[in-house]
């Protein structure tokens, strides 16, 4: 299954799945909206499977955001083993 974004009020809605072969568009595409935004809001509600490797792009990105004095919000986390895969890497989620 291939990776949809589709902003919808004000929130960046991902379904699919993140996996290291669309991780490049997914990071080219954010990269993109962070010049454009004071901050970003992601829905990774409908996101079937994700990679370890994606995971710590974005962890790398939230750190690259702050470091901008940007702010990411990650939101509508229900699946506890995708919780439990961004608190290891120390990234709130909402």
């Amino acid at each position: 299954m291939a990776l949809k974004i589709v902003k919808q009020f004000g929130v960046y809605e991902l379904e699919g799945v993140l996996n290291t072969q669309n991780k490049e568009a997914f990071k080219n595409y954010f990269s993109l909206v962070l010049e454009n935004s004071t901050f970003i809001k992601m829905s990774i509600n409908k996101i079937k499977d994700i990679d370890v490797s994606v995971i710590k792009f974005i962890s790398s990105f939230h750190k690259e955001v702050k470091n901008k004095k940007k702010v990411l919000f990650i939101v509508g986390l229900k699946n506890k083993q995708l919780v439990q895969l961004f608190k290891k890497e120390m990234i709130t989620t909402y």
